[in-house]
């Protein structure tokens, strides 16, 4: 077991101050913590189907844009092209900030957790590659868990791995489902695990995946389950000399997150948000906005093939067979209504919005709702940030520049009032 030092104790920081503050004044804020009432929303209804609360919701002005400020730069930005090797990031796919405001690092492409402290200085790093107990084969991400733990999960292993705030491996557990492990998806803040079956399907063709969900306990034990979803599109082509596998050009998929006592699980085929009640499992809430969209075009499709294969090592014979196996592949019916979805500190939940071919959009843009659905607006985040986490003040992102450095950095957040 790896043994390593974590200063201990989780004081009240200067975001969770911020936050504090945030929900204590929420008059200047114009719309507070979880208040939607503010003039200049755009319109919403809410009514009852069959148990269900459906909320619908106008789509804003294409020019309009929430109070909120991102600030011009990071104020912490973790990752360097040479020097120590803990700053040297290899697929640095999930981040956390803990309470003391120290940034937590999955380096999924080492299998390591890299503690830092606030200001970006490493501490100490948690794991390694390997089998053994705080070992990673395929280390997914990173979550903060009840009584000031943190837990990293493998989804190779299907294990979950628990830490004590002093960094010690408390212990490690898998989650049992239909007799077989099932996948950890997404630790919950109340100590239950979101984990997945997949059926993949069989056979050449189009097929869509499907995901069976279940709620577990802290010991790995089914506590509920959430039902059967659809999964992403994808495609096998047999051309008698190899098969060409892949997803569907512009294919859809399904987006998990937590918001507040409830889970999101809900495909991107429409705008339409299902939350599910994480004590009985039921779909209870469904949240929808405005859209438009339409179906990829034959030559919006080969474009993103040619491109997508630009990006591989395939030359010559091989490089042609799979373009033209690709390109058997069918039309999605329509683009996906939206990329990825988060919901943040204060229970605000944010959708990124799909870029279609042809759009103009120089940053990714986020519609975001109150925690009853309401809609609110439109904030534009930094170009080239992925968005890992959103804090009451501060936004926690994965970057990469030109010359391909990963990074990891912490942008500010002003909610000013609406």
């Amino acid at each position: 077991m790896l043994k390593t030092s974590l200063p201990t104790g989780f004081p009240l920081s200067s975001r969770q101050a911020g936050r504090a503050l945030l929900c204590a004044i929420p008059v200047a804020l114009g719309f507070g913590c979880g208040d939607s009432s503010a003039p200049n929303l755009p319109a919403s209804q809410v009514r009852d189907s069959a148990g269900v609360r459906i909320v619908e919701n106008a789509r804003p002005a294409d020019d309009s844009r929430l109070p909120w400020r991102i600030g011009p730069e990071p104020t912490v930005s973790i990752g360097e092209v040479t020097g120590e090797e803990a700053y040297l990031l290899h697929r640095a796919d999930d981040a956390v900030t803990l309470p003391d405001d120290r940034i937590v690092v999955a380096n999924t492409g080492t299998s390591e957790i890299r503690v830092f402290d606030a200001s970006g200085m490493h501490q100490t790093t948690l794991g390694r590659e390997g089998g053994g107990p705080g070992e990673f084969t395929a280390l997914a991400g990173v979550a903060m868990w009840p009584g000031d733990s943190l837990v990293a999960w493998d989804t190779r292993a299907r294990t979950i791995a628990v830490f004590d705030s002093d960094g010690a491996l408390g212990r490690a557990f898998v989650l049992e489902a239909e007799g077989r492990p099932a996948e950890p998806r997404m630790p919950l803040n109340d100590g239950t695990v979101l984990g997945r079956i997949v059926d993949s399907g069989a056979g050449p063709g189009y097929r869509r995946e499907r995901y069976t969900y279940e709620l577990h306990d802290s010991d790995g034990n089914i506590r509920v389950s959430l039902g059967d979803h659809p999964g992403r599109e994808s495609f096998i082509n047999m051309d008698g000399r190899m098969a060409v596998f892949g997803l569907l050009p512009f294919s859809r998929s399904l987006h998990e997150a937590s918001w507040g006592e409830s889970v999101i699980l809900t495909p991107d085929d429409h705008y339409d948000i299902r939350v599910h009640d994480r004590t009985t499992g039921a779909l209870v809430r469904i949240v929808r906005r405005e859209y438009a969209n339409r179906a990829p075009t034959r030559q919006e499709v080969d474009q993103a093939i040619d491109d997508a294969l630009g990006r591989t090592s395939l030359t010559g014979d091989q490089l042609e067979r799979t373009r033209e196996g690709y390109k058997a592949m069918p039309l999605v019916e329509h683009f996906p209504a939206f990329r990825t979805l988060l919901t943040d500190e204060l229970d605000h939940l944010w959708v990124r919005e799909a870029t279609l071919p042809g759009m103009d959009r120089p940053a990714p843009l986020w519609t975001v709702f109150d925690p009853d659905g309401r809609v609110l607006g439109f904030v534009e985040t930094p170009d080239g940030l992925t968005v890992l986490e959103i804090g009451a003040d501060y936004i926690l992102g994965h970057a990469t520049d030109d010359l391909g450095v990963e990074s990891v950095q912490v942008w500010p957040l002003e909610r000013a009032a609406g």
